[in-house]
Parts: C-alpha cells; structure tokens; sequence
C-alpha cells in the first residue's frame, strides 16, 4: 500500500470557537469550507497539515470527556524550533498551559495547553 496522509476530522461543540481557538492560538488558515450532505465541513491548515472541523450532529449527544481520561485523539503536537519562545507567544495569545517546559526525554522538551472539545496541544523542541 502506498499511503499519505491526507487531514483528521474533529467534531466540535461550537464550530466558530473551535477555528478561532485554532487560528489565534496556532495562526491557522480557512483553506476551504464546504457542506457534504448537509455538514459544514471546515478545513484549517496547521503547520503545512490539514484538519477538517465540524459541528457534532444535533441528533446525537456528545460528552466532552477530560484529556487524560478519554480514546482516541487526545493532542495535536508540533515541532517548534524554540518551545521557550512559542510558549510566551501562546501565553499572550490567551493559552491555559497545564506543562512547560517539561523534558519527555533527554533530547525532547514539551510543554501542553488546552484546546476545545477536550483536546490538548503539545509544543515540543528537539535538541
């Protein structure tokens, strides 16, 4: 098989405050939106990745379990090539870090804050 990946598609409690979550706090971009057989489809570029957010079905309900305690997807990481300085950057753009500055391994330091819909980010420098 020859695979590449393409974009992950999140639910969202509220859809507008998911992409300005994402757009203040990780300058995405609205590259496309669309509906497909009645659903908002809003695709946001990340660090060069695509993902797609939609509001959760009206039909269904949805619980938004707390990070550690749920499956599936629990953070977005990306590769910052200074986590001190993206860490000030998140910080002043309204962030709520729950780990900084935090060494995963010898030659990895991460640091996390929240997202909407129970989700994480994790900022991570490689040294």
């Amino acid at each position: 098989m020859n695979l590449k990946y393409d974009h992950a598609h999140f639910r969202c409690a509220d859809l507008d405050t998911a992409i300005a979550f994402y757009q203040r706090m990780l300058d995405a971009e609205i590259v496309k939106r669309s509906e497909h057989a009645g659903r908002v489809i809003v695709t946001l570029q990340i660090g060069g990745t695509k993902f797609c957010l939609s509001p959760a079905p009206p039909d269904g309900e949805f619980k938004t379990e707390e990070n550690g305690k749920r499956l599936g997807v629990y953070h977005l990481a990306f590769q910052v090539p200074d986590l001190d300085e993206a860490v000030a950057a998140c910080r002043q753009r309204g962030a709520k870090f729950t780990v900084e500055n935090f060494m995963a391994t010898p030659v990895r330091k991460v640091a996390f804050f929240d997202a909407p819909d129970g989700m994480q980010v994790e900022l991570m420098q490689d040294f």
